[in-house]
């Protein structure tokens, strides 16, 4: 803009004909400022952008910079054009892979650096659209990219390199065969003496360019035609600008420049199927005819296809395919869109429901941890039932490590709880196998039931308290002899009807009460270190299956003189 002015830059003389000034070379490092701002601002951005993205950025800002430079040192080929057509194809390249990134990848954060497709889940006719939905895109730009091209022509039409054509024998009329025909002739009613030479003659000479093409332009014209010796022309021709030398007469198309051309040059063209007059006044000896003159026509031409039938066709039909690629590729990308949504949502319904199992699964297990399994399922068939059952044939144990508090004062805590969690793990793993329920520990007292649910029979509940409680002892025999701190037990049975419930709403705890309880609390308490020590209603039920020794009586809390006996 500033050389159409000052020419600084550039310039254009009086021919019209290009050159560069000597300022040139800095009218192209301020058109690359603004490039340069754009790399530096996406160098700045490099961090945040994903690495396919940044690099197509920076080929469709590199290129015409490289066109640009070209341009510096090879004048006539449209290098920053090629640049911006390589970078426009490599964006449109990267989009389409952002589009497969974004609809068929997993990966939804971060730099993405390849496809990562979902081959597990993407099902054959998903894979099908995909491919045609690429096919589309394919052709819509082709299709597009051939329209803009016979659009541009139809606008600007074919330039047609400069023809020549030779005229041996001049035409009397009009000959449509040809693509362009030119007569010129004397006109028998305009011929007089030239101030009375009968030798020589004046006479008016009209020349006449017929285009018989359906679409083409005559653009610019020369005519030259032979002449004789002695002639001469009258000043003011009409319709072309007339020069006489080496007997040719040299007829031109008229320019924007030519003094009295008041019409402009275009009015000089010539139409499709449409002819121009031109002509002049000659003066010449009695015996010159046009008829024996050669005539060479050239001419420069620009062709129109949009005349043509066949281009109108193809224009027609890209068209027609361009809209309808265009169409197709929006639809399908569309449907790809909606199918990859619902697929993703039917793969987040899947993962919460995985989770929300999961959950639910974790919730139960650790109110199985709390509650034994019966009295689970009824808090989940009814969260408000109230949990209260009376069973009748019911063996409790209770078990205590003997000289607890003295073992705390000499340990770290890490220890004291280390070490009791080693052992009642393994006690709370045997009772998982032999079918007793785990009440509670309080401190270092272990709580256990069997008979509670699903009642086997009083002998069948009675049996196998007893021979968990010896697994008991096996267990602290195993652990003595792999821990740095030794632990022993008291372990007391009783048998008898019991109350079992849930108590509370929050903290809740399944408990179990009644004499039969306190009872075997009393056992424990008043029982030996490593032995098992029963009540008489325990040793009844199992005496035919268990050695146990003479009667012991006892002196219990509550309940006065007892007999109770161990097992030997």
């Amino acid at each position: 803009m500033i050389s159409q002015f000052t020419n600084l830059f550039y310039y254009f003389d009086e021919n019209n004909f290009y050159h560069r000034n000597t300022l040139y070379s800095l009218s192209v490092v301020l058109g690359l400022l603004p490039g340069l701002i754009t790399l530096v601002m996406l160098f700045q951005s490099k961090k945040v952008l994903p690495k396919n993205v940044f690099i197509s950025l920076i080929i469709y800002s590199l290129f015409p910079f490289a066109g640009i430079f070209m341009a510096l040192f090879i004048y006539g080929i449209s290098w920053i054009n090629i640049g911006y057509g390589i970078g426009a194809l490599h964006l449109f390249y990267s989009s389409i892979k952002l589009m497969e990134l974004e609809f068929y990848s997993d990966k939804q954060e971060g730099t993405r650096l390849s496809p990562n497709y979902k081959e597990t889940n993407t099902i054959p006719e998903m894979k099908r659209r995909i491919v045609r939905s690429h096919v589309w895109q394919v052709i819509s730009a082709v299709s597009g990219g051939l329209l803009g091209v016979l659009i541009i022509i139809s606008i600007t039409g074919i330039s047609i390199p400069e023809r020549k054509i030779v005229i041996d024998q001049p035409y009397l009329e009009n000959d449509k065969a040809k693509s362009v025909c030119v007569t010129f002739l004397r006109d028998a009613e305009k011929v007089w003496n030239d101030n009375g030479d009968l030798s020589r003659v004046g006479a008016q000479y009209n020349g006449i360019i017929f285009n018989n093409m359906k679409a083409t332009i005559i653009t610019d014209w020369n005519v030259s035609i032979d002449v004789c010796d002695d002639c001469s022309i009258d000043p003011g021709p009409w319709n072309g600008t007339f020069t006489l030398s080496q007997n040719k007469i040299n007829v031109h198309k008229p320019q924007d420049k030519d003094e009295g051309n008041i019409h402009g040059s275009d009015y000089y063209r010539v139409s499709p199927l449409k002819n121009l007059g031109f002509g002049c006044i000659m003066y010449s000896p009695s015996d010159f005819s046009p008829l024996d003159s050669t005539i060479i026509f050239t001419y420069e031409s620009v062709l129109k296809p949009l005349s043509y039938i066949i281009f109108e066709i193809a224009l027609g039909l890209l068209s027609i395919l361009f809209i309808v690629s265009i169409t197709i590729s929006f639809t399908e990308g569309k449907i790809i869109r909606v199918e990859e949504e619902n697929r993703k949502l039917e793969d987040t319904v899947r993962e919460r429901t995985k989770e929300l199992q999961e959950e639910k699964n974790r919730s139960e297990e650790l109110l199985l941890n709390i509650l034994p399994e019966e009295v689970a399922k009824r808090l989940e068939m009814d969260k408000n039932a109230r949990i209260a059952d009376r069973i009748e044939n019911a063996s409790v144990l209770f078990a205590d490590i003997v000289g607890f508090t003295k073992i705390t004062s000499t340990l770290d805590a890490d220890t004291v709880v280390g070490a009791l969690n080693a052992l009642y793990s393994r006690i709370d793993e045997r009772a998982k196998r032999e079918g007793i329920e785990k009440i509670k520990t309080i401190g270092d007292s272990y709580m256990a039931a069997a008979g509670l649910f699903g009642n086997k029979g009083a002998e069948k509940n009675a049996l196998a308290i007893i021979n968990f409680a010896r697994g008991m002892l096996k267990d602290i025999e195993d652990f003595n002899a792999s821990s740095d701190v030794k632990l022993f037990m008291r372990i007391g049975i009783n048998s008898g009807s019991l109350i079992a419930g849930v108590i509370g709403k929050t903290k809740f705890v399944y408990d179990i009460w009644g004499d039969t309880v306190n009872v075997a609390s009393r056992m424990e308490s008043s029982g030996q270190t490593s032995k098992i020590h029963v009540s008489e209603p325990t040793m009844t039920l199992t005496k035919d299956a268990i050695a146990y020794s003479d009667p012991v009586e006892m002196e219990i809390k509550g309940k006065g003189l007892m007999k109770t006996y161990f097992l030997r």
